[in-house]
């Protein structure tokens, strides 16, 4: 069956992603830009996802005056572009609805986050900084400075792509000269460029509580109260590496400073293989 406005909705919908409007890009004697609005009242704190799920699959997503998200692919001259796009951003929107059934149960429940990054992100102090340019540290530098009881598991964060820049394990073994601080992550938003969306994102999956950080810049990360804390620091990382699986093919290029239209059509083709196979 042809991939249809009707078939790309009621994928979405099954999902719990609602949309105002769809341009295949499918259609040759219109040859519109492929687009599709994803209504912001889906569910709390969708925006986020949606960025997510765009970036990795290469469309370009921004939010509107209405809080919504257009996610548009770049012009393409391969006739067979759109809809390899088409089945990356569904296929990528799928597996985050996956990931997120724990989060999205609980805030169609009620129990709403506190902060939005989508709510946030428009706000003037930060669409007047840039972060400034700073050295990578390697894990090794600084891992000795982490609580010892989730040394392994910042390690794997910072593999995973999700780099720290403070924690606290808010285990008792860990402090055994005071109480610990509740459970946290500080995570870097200088890690590369448009990471802030995934970091929610992966705050939602990992079912933690995301915030900025006290200066208002970086992700600050919480557990949940009330829950296991060596079960939900596991998680995180188990969280960490299924989203990575996602965003990879988007760090890469991201990292490297390409903008080069070529190595989405590289990724095309490896997708299109991957699709075969599977």
């Amino acid at each position: 069956m042809p991939l249809s406005v009707d078939k790309i909705v009621n994928l979405l919908r099954k999902n719990g992603y609602y949309v105002h409007g769809v341009s295949t890009g499918l259609v040759d004697k219109l040859r519109e830009q492929p687009m599709i609005i994803f209504d912001h009242r889906s569910y709390p704190g969708v925006e986020a996802h949606v960025f997510t799920a765009a970036n990795s699959a290469y469309w370009i997503p921004i939010l509107d005056e209405y809080g919504d998200v257009i996610v548009t692919y770049p012009l393409y001259t391969n006739e067979d572009e759109p809809l390899l796009a088409w089945e990356r951003l569904l296929w990528n929107l799928e597996r985050l609805a996956i990931l997120l059934q724990t989060y999205r149960k609980r805030v169609l429940a009620g129990s709403i986050p506190s902060t939005i990054w989508a709510h946030h992100e428009p706000e003037w102090y930060r669409e007047l900084r840039k972060a400034p340019y700073h050295e990578k540290q390697n894990t090794s530098t600084f891992i000795d400075y982490v609580d010892l009881s989730i040394q392994p598991h910042i390690i794997a964060l910072n593999d995973f792509g999700f780099k720290t820049l403070e924690s606290c394990s808010g285990l008792p073994q860990d402090h055994l000269d005071r109480d610990p601080y509740r459970p946290y992550v500080m995570l870097d938003e200088r890690a590369y460029h448009g990471c802030i969306p995934h970091f929610f994102t992966l705050a939602d999956i990992a079912d933690w509580i995301p915030s900025y950080a006290p200066h208002n810049f970086d992700v600050y990360i919480r557990i949940q109260k009330h829950r296991p804390i060596e079960e939900s620091w596991n998680q995180l990382v188990q969280s960490a590496k299924s989203l990575d699986l996602i965003l990879s093919p988007y760090r890469q290029i991201v990292q490297r400073g390409s903008s080069d239209i070529d190595e989405v059509r590289t990724f095309n083709d490896s997708f299109s293989a991957s699709l075969v196979n599977r």
